[in-house]
């Protein structure tokens, strides 16, 4: 053997797939085509994740420019509909912009100080089989053969894969772009931000794949920009789209007007192919833009190109056993990529094979606050600061109030994320990226798979058994159904009317299509559960569906009573989360009256929750939902704070009534209507219903014996009222 393994392409996947291995005391050979340090056609950013990979190889340092700076990128802003949205990365992390030149040549250095060799202006011509198994590759070097040996074979070399392995080439030809970039000076008012612009209007009209822009700013006044293309598309057709898009920018936006444009813009094909089981065989394993790996929402994929190296060294390593006849079992891999990338790759390639839903509705719902599609906006646009447990985090970090139960709870609660996982991952990938807690995640969300895990636990302590695991998965699925029905709307934008409507017919079929989803796959897990559990998911589903249909059919009803309101949300929301207790008393065999005390702090915990997102959102502040005042009262949602001045003030009433009317829309607006509120005293009224709730759920826990389980939920109330984060 030339090597333990051989790293066809020493891009940021290879040569980091190459540094792993190499520290792991692996016998490495990296081969290139070309010499470095060498030019790469790519718009140079890196998400925070890329970051902290580089910085665990020691990689940063070689990344500063002459005065020692690293260009930091603080989030992203996305321009559709001639409006901004900005996307900030969280907990102070940011970004880099480096120019591939000098990224590549850097990780490339560094692994070879780790070990690995090196063969540049070296080509692999084809991959060596044995009985199926590959063992090596054919090379070509000035000219000269050469067959090189080794138990792997790790291809990184991008689209070239095609030629190695033409069945790639079949199979990517549904799932390839093409992107061009450039260089710009002359600009002003550049910020620390990456810019998108999308959709990129084409001078051919109609019926073309989507498309985007981006502008990077790489100083005070240059940028690398770019168009990226989710198709097939021709070259010169491509071409002049890169001119539309620079004189747009120079046309629309100050900040261009004195743009110049440096040399000839570049072009490059871009592969979103991203299928698992497709990056692994016996002796072979596929890599970054090899395996698929490029956002076509946005073209990025150095982070997941360098990840995906570092898992296939994880896996190589733990496998590869010297002297062994048979290939190593290289099928972890597979694993590691469905944990780590499940929704992020699969759908978007989806999404332009078909031109799809997801992209149309990303276009069409882009102004809306709905939580689906709130969510599904930061899962595909900016998932490098994505918190794939933002949806299921029903009240935010819980890991300081379960205290010493949380390892185990950790451990059940993944448990149910694999089985969720699992149930859309083939259907709705993207779905995957927020149903689905991280094995990185050091936190535990709570979610309403907690519920049942927790009130179990308050019964009889121990390990949650399987039938727990699935009946808390079925709830979280009928929540996500929830959520999903909550973002139908009538009108398109949250309902403003001097919209004809079609652009919301793309978010409303998304939203029904996946509710009627996860309906399905909720009570399909309910029934393996047991039938108990299957009667008792539907039951509190009826229920709760009832509840909403009483909303819908009181949506700008002025007349609302506030003990009407409560009634509705005690049957919609309130059923929600008593049901997860229910199901953990029925599956830890709970006693009539344990139960009976265990539904009534879920259903008084619903309370308290609801009224204090409703004070939440009558005082300006996003709830934990993703939704705002304003699409709550453009929708005719009126809550315990608005219904209490409109009844309880006259004078104050008055006002707020003749702007609910007019469905108040301007920033002004709001500002009135939050005003009125809070000298209403709505926004404490509803606080105070929400604090007498609470301490009715804490009577219901006096059933059960003092101890840690029943002190963990009871300080889950006082979180409740004192929520620490919202989830946008």
């Amino acid at each position: 053997m030339d090597a333990d393994v051989i790293v066809v392409g020493a891009g940021p996947a290879g040569a980091t797939t190459a540094y792993w291995l190499a520290r792991y005391g692996r016998r490495v050979l990296l081969l290139d085509r070309q010499q470095f340090p060498r030019p790469k056609t790519c718009g140079n950013a890196l998400g925070p994740s890329a970051v902290s990979l580089l910085q665990e190889m020691g990689v940063l340092h070689r990344l500063q420019n002459e005065n020692g700076d690293l260009r930091h990128i603080r989030g992203m802003r996305v321009r559709m509909h001639q409006r901004w949205r900005t996307f900030t990365h969280e907990g102070g992390r940011s970004g880099l912009l480096v120019p591939r030149i000098i990224l590549d040549e850097a990780i490339r250095q560094q692994a070879g100080a780790a070990g690995a060799a090196m063969l540049p202006r070296t080509r692999a011509v084809r991959l060596l089989r044995d009985n199926g198994t590959v063992v090596g590759v054919e090379a070509s070097r000035a000219g000269r053969r050469t067959r090189l040996q080794a138990p792997v074979v790790v291809v990184a070399c991008g689209a070239a894969v095609d030629a190695l392995i033409p069945a790639a080439s079949d199979h990517a030809a549904a799932g390839r772009g093409q992107a061009v970039r450039g260089h710009l000076s002359g600009l002003t008012g550049l910020t620390d931000m990456l810019e998108i612009y999308t959709p990129v209007t084409s001078p051919y009209g109609c019926g073309l794949p989507p498309s985007y822009g981006w502008v990077f700013p790489t100083g005070s006044s240059t940028a690398n920009a770019g168009v990226g293309v989710l198709g097939p598309y021709p070259g010169s057709h491509l071409t002049t789209l890169w001119d539309t898009f620079v004189r747009t920018l120079r046309d629309t936006d100050p900040r261009f007007t004195g743009l110049r444009q440096e040399g000839s813009p570049q072009s490059a094909p871009m592969r979103f192919d991203f299928v698992p089981e497709r990056c692994a065989a016996p002796g072979l394993l596929l890599v970054g833009d090899a395996a698929g790996m490029t956002s076509p929402f946005t073209g990025q994929g150095i982070g997941p190109a360098m990840e995906s190296g570092r898992l296939a060294a994880l896996t190589i390593h733990a496998r590869l056993r010297p002297g062994e006849p048979s290939a190593p079992d290289l099928s972890d891999y597979i694993r590691s990529l469905k944990s780590s990338y499940v929704g992020h790759f699969e759908d978007g390639n989806r999404s332009a094979r078909r031109h799809l839903l997801v992209w149309r509705t990303l276009h069409s719902t882009f102004d809306s606050e709905r939580p689906l599609f709130t969510l599904g906006r930061q899962a595909l646009l900016f998932p490098d600061s994505f918190d794939e447990a933002r949806v299921t985090r029903v009240l935010d970090d819980a890991t300081g109030i379960l205290a010493d139960k949380s390892p185990r709870l950790r451990t059940d609660l993944l448990a149910v994320s694999e089985v969720l996982l699992n149930a859309v991952r083939t259907d709705w990938p993207f779905l995957g990226r927020i149903t689905a807690m991280g094995r990185s995640m050091p936190t535990i969300p709570l979610r309403p798979a907690l519920f049942v895990l927790l009130a179990g636990q308050l019964i009889a302590p121990g390990r949650a058994p399987d039938s727990a695991v699935l009946a808390a998965a079925s709830v979280e699925l009928g929540y996500l159904a929830a959520l999903a029905g909550l973002s139908v709307v009538e009108e398109s934008r949250d309902g403003d009317p001097k919209h004809d409507g079609r652009l919301a017919n793309w978010g409303n079929m998304l939203a029904l299509m996946v509710g009627d989803f996860l309906l399905g796959k909720a009570n399909e897990l309910a029934a393996q559960a047991g039938t108990a559990v299957s009667q008792m998911f539907s039951q509190s589903l009826a229920t709760a569906t009832e509840g909403q249909i009483r909303h819908v059919r009181h949506a700008h009803d002025l007349h609302l009573t506030k003990a009407e309101h409560t009634a509705i949300l005690t049957q919609q929301t309130a059923t929600l989360f008593a049901l997860p207790c229910k199901l953990g008393a029925l599956l830890a065999g709970a006693t009539t009256a344990e139960a009976a005390a265990l539904e009534a702090y879920g259903r008084h915990l619903g309370l308290a929750f609801q009224l204090t997102e409703e004070a939440r959102s009558a005082t300006g502040q996003p709830t934990r939902l993703g939704t705002t005042l304003a699409s709550d009262l453009a929708s005719g949602i009126f809550g315990i704070p608005v219904l209490h001045v409109l009844h309880h003030n006259s004078k104050l009433g008055t006002r707020l009534k003749s702007l609910i009317v007019r469905c108040p829309g301007t920033n002004q607006d709001i500002r009135t209507v939050i005003r009125l509120v809070k000298e209403g005293h709505g926004d404490t009224t509803a606080r105070t219903l929400a604090s007498q709730y609470a301490e009715q759920a804490r009577a219901a826990l006096r059933h059960f014996t003092p101890g840690p389980d029943r002190h963990a939920m009871e300080r889950l109330l006082d979180h409740t009222l004192r929520p620490s984060r919202p989830l946008s």
